[in-house]
């Protein structure tokens, strides 16, 4: 068996370590740089299904439900889900060791703190008794933004102190899963708003036509009115 690794997919994994790179530095990515991605996830389904990088079976299905519940489908489009929103946080994770433990790390808090509430994993949590998880996280985060007198900004990588890998610390407070929180809602919006399903719920012209495109400020605004998670 030949262990030739084309170059072009070196260059693919180098280019999303990059992007994954800059995620962690500025807390947000630009258009041109999303859709890099959502083309190799979907490079990948056109040649077989997904295969799941970094996170494990019960992780990603978490992913899979977070997804579908901050941007639920409607009648106008799919959910985050549909539009690829696990793939896009799996790969952008497998280039990214810090990414990764966020992640790790914040969905072992989200299921430590559902075996408290309720005795189960959040996957396997009612409708109900999920979104009222992600309803206290989003309480416990206007709460935060009401003490210090401003807006909640999505952190930078050093607020993610409290994960670290597969364990998490200050277990007993929701401060860790408001940031975790933060984190994958920011991810799934940005994720499901420059792939062809978001772009088109939208009804705008993606970065195509521009040396340089952004997804504009309205259409956030936008996606993150539609999530009843916002």
């Amino acid at each position: 068996m030949s262990n030739f690794i084309p170059v072009e997919a070196v260059d693919r994994r180098a280019a999303i370590r990059g992007i994954a790179a800059a995620l962690i530095a500025m807390g947000s990515l630009e258009a041109d740089a999303a859709e890099h991605v959502h083309e190799q996830a979907a490079a990948e389904k056109a040649s077989g299904a997904y295969k799941v990088k970094v996170f494990e079976p019960g992780e990603f299905k978490t992913l899979e439900r977070l997804a579908e519940l901050i941007v639920p489908k409607d009648d106008r489009s799919g959910s985050a889900r549909d539009a690829g929103a696990p793939e896009f946080i799996d790969l952008l994770s497998s280039q990214n060791e810090t990414l990764a433990n966020i992640f790790h790390g914040g969905l072992a808090w989200l299921d430590s703190e559902m075996r408290k509430r309720y005795q189960a994993t959040f996957i396997a949590a009612t409708a109900a008794q999920q979104t009222a998880m992600l309803d206290a996280l989003v309480a416990a985060e206007r709460e935060e933004a009401a003490r210090r007198g401003e807006e909640l900004v999505y952190q930078k990588s050093e607020k993610y102190k409290d994960f670290s890998g597969y364990t998490v610390k200050r277990s007993g407070a929701l401060g860790p899963g408001v940031v975790f929180f933060d984190w994958v809602r920011k991810m799934t919006v940005d994720a499901f708003y420059t792939s062809p399903i978001g772009v088109k719920d939208l009804n705008y012209v993606g970065n195509r036509a521009y040396s340089k495109y952004t997804v504009p400020q309205e259409a956030m605004d936008y996606a993150m009115k539609r999530s009843p998670f916002a």
